[in-house]
């Protein structure tokens, strides 16, 4: 008869430290995504020739943004090159929640006809996308 007492004791426990131990997901201050793009291997601006959409029915996932590259503000990609970056995105369709930066709009991205992005080994830094028109 004791050993019921036990058990859910510490399956309450359990509950319990699972729920605090689960990190906060919540937007990040600002300076966090400054240093993200101080440390981003590859600055470039990209003249945008497509951006691959989310698939029908989907909200959030990522798009792949093709661009020739126009100018290198630092790193070592070549004016001319052609770069594809995978971009978080959502759709129109996606309701806004508390929590992370979810993405970049992919109705904007495919209307955007020039880009600075931010990468580093080939992956977009936190935010790390601008569009400049």
């Amino acid at each position: 008869m004791r050993l019921l007492p036990i058990l859910a004791a510490a399956s309450g426990l359990m509950a319990v430290s699972a729920f605090v131990v689960q990190p906060a997901r919540a937007e990040l201050p600002p300076q966090v995504y400054q240093q993200a793009r101080d440390r981003a291997g590859t600055v470039v601006t990209l003249r945008v020739t497509e951006v691959r959409r989310l698939p029908q029915g989907e909200t959030q996932g990522v798009c792949a943004l093709t661009g020739t590259v126009r100018d290198v503000e630092r790193g070592s990609a070549e004016s001319g090159q052609t770069v594809v970056v995978p971009v978080p995105c959502i759709s129109p369709a996606w309701q806004p929640i508390p929590g992370p930066f979810p993405g970049y709009r992919d109705d904007v991205l495919r209307r955007a006809s020039r880009v600075r992005v931010f990468m580093t080994g080939g992956q977009l830094a936190q935010r790390g996308l601008d569009i400049l028109d």
